[in-house]
């Protein structure tokens, strides 16, 4: 506890005469508002943008990480078809990314229960947690190459599938009677038949098979009948994920730049599935989105959310607060992870970039937050955002250079699932 010495030379170590007009101010607005201009404004020119066809709606579930990946495919099959627009159903990816889910974490709890006890740390982590609707690029990748994908008027939303809290709940209570069930010969099949009885009655029987039909540009009908969604994909789309990586930037005494790491149970669907990153600096990251960009794909990629937006803007406000506060608040990248200050994992697109004398000034953000926010729903990121609170972006091998292709070929280095700093 502060004794009264102590807080008696607190007090006297500020000028209260001075910090009474700045009580008042903050008493009657809001930070942000006293630390945003009339040019962070949405009126921005891009030098290169992607022209992509609207922003979708997550609506009140945390499958970021799947609309991000969806939002790129479906430009793919919007371009093959010569389409005016056109929507892949999310709710097909949840329903196999929770049954995967369910499958992986029982084969968890019974493969840590024959380590340890109730008190491993592993087991309470499941525990706790539970269900949740979070993921990231690798699992979205894992599901669409196992099971493909359909188009939303063949498997569309409903009620529970926008709002899927409650539904999580039903799910993380049913894990939890699972695990005391562990003793049971019969439970895992039991329980996995009754997830798959709640994701039909919540989402729909899957699809196996259907007809796309469609009408192009020019109002000339097509149907493509009894076609799977793995032949959609494969018909439609064609990406080849397996040719990109996933990219962080991150250096401390432990991680260096320059090298490859596998990071150990970074998903939740698939035991042996292996996470390899490539870890460069930040400059050079950059050079390989606008690369990307140029060569009009764009670029998926994930930041913390730790800093707040305004009016549809990424902004790095904690940096700004240093001035309105009068306190040196400003961190790097670096600094920023290795204090953990990357919380709330967001996954969105990159589709375009405004550069003044070859520096990028601000970034376009395809959202999927619906349309009421910014420019239709597209963000924009000013460069200091990206920069200190960038987590990882996925860029096509192809626009690596000679050295960092190299890089590829190093063995991984291990990262362990509880170091946060990294992951």
């Amino acid at each position: 506890m502060l004794n009264k010495k102590i807080l008696k030379d607190l007090k006297e170590s500020v000028a209260l005469e001075d910090l009474r007009i700045k009580n008042r101010i903050f008493n009657k607005t809001s930070f942000v508002n006293l630390v945003t201009d009339y040019y962070d404004n949405l009126d921005k020119v891009f030098n290169i943008e992607i022209g992509t066809h609207g922003v979708l709606d997550q609506k009140a579930t945390g499958r970021c990480w799947s609309y991000a990946g969806l939002n790129i495919l479906r430009e793919k099959v919007i371009e093959k078809c010569n389409l005016e627009n056109f929507e892949l159903s999310g709710s097909y990816i949840a329903f196999y990314d929770k049954l995967e889910r369910f499958s992986y974490l029982m084969d968890k709890l019974e493969d840590y229960s024959k380590k340890g006890n109730e008190y491993d740390r592993d087991i309470q982590r499941i525990l706790k947690t539970g269900f949740d609707d979070g993921s990231n690029f690798t699992e979205f990748k894992v599901l669409i190459k196992k099971y493909g994908v359909v188009p939303k008027n063949k498997y569309s939303n409903g009620f529970q599938t926008n709002d899927t809290g409650e539904l999580n709940d039903i799910l993380s209570r049913l894990l939890r009677k699972y695990y005391l069930n562990l003793g049971d010969k019969n439970a895992k099949e039991t329980y996995l038949k009754q997830v798959y009885k709640i994701l039909t009655m919540v989402y729909g029987s899957p699809v196996d098979r259907f007809d796309f039909e469609y009408k192009d540009r020019k109002g000339v009908y097509h149907i493509d009948k009894s076609i799977t969604p793995n032949q959609f994909y494969d018909k439609y789309i064609g990406i080849d994920f397996s040719n990109y990586i996933e990219i962080y930037t991150f250096q401390d005494e432990k991680y260096k730049y320059n090298n490859m790491y596998d990071q150990k149970e970074n998903t939740q669907i698939d035991l042996k599935n292996e996470s390899l990153i490539l870890n460069l600096e930040y400059k050079e990251l950059e050079k390989l989105i606008l690369k990307q960009l140029k060569k009009n794909e764009p670029v998926y990629f994930s930041s913390s959310t730790t800093t707040k937006y305004s009016n549809g803007l990424w902004i790095d406000l904690l940096d700004r607060y240093s001035s309105l506060l009068d306190i040196d608040l400003k961190m790097s990248n670096n600094e920023i992870k290795r204090t953990y200050g990357t919380q709330g994992e967001h996954s969105m697109l990159i589709t375009g970039a405004s550069l003044k004398n070859d520096k990028v000034v601000f970034w376009k953000i395809e959202n999927s937050w619906g349309e009421k926010e910014g420019l239709n729903g597209y963000f924009i990121a000013e460069s200091k955002f990206l920069e200190n609170y960038i987590i990882s972006a996925v860029i096509n091998k192809e626009y690596l250079n000679k050295n960092q292709k190299e890089l590829l070929k190093k063995k991984p280095i291990i990262v362990d699932k509880y170091d946060y700093r990294f992951c």
